[in-house]
């Protein structure tokens, strides 16, 4: 059995990440061994630097907001020769959950027992529902926002090796997607319960709040300034009851079981209900009596899940609340809050004194008895880009032609150089 209060070894920490690494791939092997580009992975951020060349496509924002580690992957992927980009880019998706558990498990970490983040990063390793972001650079800004959220909620860096890691991670995590505008709020109640109130959080403004601060002002720029046609106007069909039914499905229980298992949901209001006041009820409680960091780690994602819900590009015609009951519809607005949940429940087990670290022992062993169902992700359909990429190939010097890439329908256009 681990020692709680003795932090993990480089080694073990290291040793963990590269069973991670082969864990995801063996999750759906074709991400390496059949690698295709994935909607804008492909029509977006691969086509955009071969035709345009990798820096004027750098600075770009992309559906109001900017995405710099899509790019940033597909500037360095596409070293290795557009037939095997995506391969590059979804290694470098699987390295960033890598590094993430890594994260966790780092001394960095210690205010949360090891036997806790051991059975978070468990469940990050299994987590259901994740077909439409396993893995890929489109939606990794996802994952890239809960790993900067735990570095908000970490014990300060030091050392050169630390410091930047973390500047690093701020600047592409807070250029990689909106969420740094609901992670700086996080930021502030940290400094201002650390430093003793507003004042004191205002004067003893670092750096790192600095950068933080930057990045939240460009994105929000970005936001402000990007037309309204970057996101659906179709009705949101929002109601209270649609939006209970969205919580205890798609979060609450969804953060355990398939939703294709468990689809029946939205029609059972008052199991609905119930799984909504179970969660509701505690979260609030424990909101008003706990320390910052839970504090944190609940804002960021009601915040993020609020957004979402309220610019939703679910459809472009009909009512989108009531497209969340689709079981693979909107999967990625979920990844976040379904981590969230997962934590929030260790963190109830937390508050039981006697035996805890046995109930999370079981409670990771019911866990992945539950998931292991889920494990398998079914491989991407044979869209024809390699079939594609080679046609191209013996195109003559500004040809252009239709890419075939996933899902079904898509296609990048590219001009041969």
């Amino acid at each position: 059995m681990w020692n709680e209060k003795k932090p993990l070894n480089t080694a073990v920490i290291l040793g963990v990440m590269a069973f991670s690494f082969i864990v995801f791939v063996l999750r759906r092997p074709d991400i390496v061994t059949h690698a295709q580009p994935w909607a804008e992975d492909g029509k977006i951020w691969m086509a955009g630097i071969y035709n345009n060349g990798f820096l004027s496509s750098l600075f770009l924002p992309q559906n109001g907001y900017y995405q710099t580690i899509s790019r940033l992957t597909y500037g360095i992927s596409m070293i290795l020769g557009i037939s095997n980009a995506a391969l590059g880019a979804n290694v470098i998706a699987i390295l960033i959950r890598c590094f993430f558990i890594g994260f966790i498990l780092s001394s960095r970490m210690k205010f949360a027992p090891l036997s806790y983040r051991l059975a978070a990063v468990i469940y990050f390793i299994l987590m259901p529902n994740q077909e439409e972001g396993f893995v890929n650079i489109t939606n990794i800004h996802w994952y890239l926002s809960m790993y900067l959220v735990a570095v908000v909620m970490s014990e300060d860096s030091h050392g050169i090796a630390w410091k930047t890691h973390d500047y690093a991670l701020l600047v592409i995590s807070a250029l990689s997607g909106p969420f740094v505008v609901f992670i700086a709020p996080c930021l502030l109640l940290k400094r201002v319960c650390e430093r003793g109130g507003i004042a004191n959080a205002i004067k003893g403004v670092n750096t790192f709040d600095a950068v933080m601060a930057i990045c939240c002002v460009i994105q929000v720029a970005a936001i402000l300034l990007s037309p309204d046609t970057a996101r659906s106007s179709a009705p949101l069909g929002a109601s209270v009851g649609i939006l209970v039914k969205i919580v205890a499905y798609r979060i609450v229980a969804g953060s355990f079981f398939n939703n294709e298992l468990i689809a029946f949901m939205p029609y059972e209001k008052w199991v609905c209900l119930a799984l909504f006041i179970a969660f509701i009820v505690p979260a609030l409680y424990f909101f008003v009596k706990s320390g910052w960091r839970f504090k944190v780690a609940l804002i960021f994602p009601v915040l993020m899940i609020g957004f979402a819900l309220a610019k939703p590009m679910m459809s472009v015609t009909d009512p989108q609340w009531p497209v969340f009951f689709g079981p693979i519809n909107g999967q990625r607005y979920f990844f976040v809050t379904n981590f969230a949940f997962y934590c929030f429940v260790l963190f109830l087990f937390s508050r039981i004194n006697c035996k805890s670290k046995l109930i999370v022992s079981v409670f990771s062993l019911v866990t992945i008895a539950i998931l292991l169902p889920s494990f398998s992700i079914a491989p991407m359909p044979e869209s024809g880009f390699k079939e594609d990429i080679e046609k191209f190939n013996d195109m003559d010097s500004g040809s252009k032609m239709d890419i075939r890439i996933n899902p079904p329908g898509w296609t990048m256009q590219l001009i041969k150089k």
